[in-house]
């Protein structure tokens, strides 16, 4: 059997997707294999969409697996959620054709990097947001993500395993990615910064973050900017943001797959853990309540 599942998780205290050295510290996929060997009694491969980074976060990435257990999809959330740690979670499982990988098989991913901005920080927030205290202007951030769109060499943002001899080359890299979508838009202290493209490169969004940062600060213009990423040269001020920020929000598949799509696996941020702290950072409502 070919099992595709939706993984949750918190990255902060993960080495990244892929497998590492024991020595180098927990990693998703070693966590996943782990609990899925416990449950099948056999050992196995698990395959990502994405390959996040140390402490890049999820709520929805797509695995895949090939056994020789035969257990019922639903079985497979409720087993695995009883083995794995508290910081990964399934969210949903589909037996899939068996020529079904979740990373050949992707047409897009997306990823959304959340920016505090407000002159106090979250705690509650800290671990999944980058703080920034001083005022940005959003709309000028947004103007720059314009020309991000479309497909064009990325090079000045990422690097491909391709490009591993040469990495601070400029162009031509093996980094031509199509950005589908580019946007920043405030939600009261929030900057939401997202981006949807056919794949991404290693540290491309975050880089790109950094970068929007300073044309949000006026640091750079916005014509600045679209030079950047039309020379695809990696030697410019914009730097990477923290991993913390990052999370990776769906996976796109064909639709013949039936596979939920990015929506479904966004819903839990979006409708249970965003209200329950819409409130922080507001000022206290007196005893007495509101004046009337």
């Amino acid at each position: 059997m070919n099992i595709a599942c939706g993984i949750e998780y918190d990255g902060t205290d993960y080495h990244g997707f892929q497998r590492q050295p024991a020595a180098h510290g927990p990693t998703i996929q070693g966590v996943l294999e782990t609990a899925i060997a416990r449950i099948a009694g056999e050992r196995v491969v698990v395959h990502g969409a994405g390959r996040t980074d140390a402490g890049v976060h999820a709520s929805g990435q797509v695995i895949n697996f090939h056994t020789k257990a035969r257990l019922a999809p639903e079985t497979w959330v409720r087993a695995l959620n009883a083995t794995l740690p508290a910081t990964v979670v399934v969210r949903w499982a589909r037996e899939v054709p068996e020529r079904f990988h979740a990373r050949f098989s992707a047409i897009s991913r997306s990823y959304r990097y959340t920016i505090w901005n407000d002159a106090i920080p979250t705690a509650l927030l800290a671990r999944f947001t980058y703080h920034r205290a001083q005022p940005l202007a959003v709309d000028l951030m947004a103007e720059a993500c314009r020309c991000l769109l479309g497909t064009k060499d990325f090079g000045a943002f990422g690097h491909s395993p391709e490009d591993a001899s040469h990495p601070d080359e400029a162009g031509p890299h093996h980094c031509i990615r199509t950005m589908l979508v580019a946007s920043c838009v405030r939600h009261g202290a929030c900057i939401f910064c997202d981006f949807t493209a056919n794949a991404f490169l290693t540290g491309m969004v975050r880089r790109i973050v950094g970068t929007l940062l300073l044309v949000g600060q006026r640091r750079l213009s916005v014509e600045e900017f679209a030079a950047i990423v039309q020379r695809a040269d990696r030697s410019h001020p914009g730097v990477a943001v923290p991993a913390r920020g990052l999370c990776l929000v769906g996976v796109s598949y064909p639709r013949e797959l039936g596979l939920p799509g990015s929506s479904a696996t966004t819903t839990t941020l979006a409708s249970a853990v965003w209200p329950a702290l819409a409130g922080v950072g507001a000022e206290p409502v007196s005893d007495e309540g509101p004046p009337a």
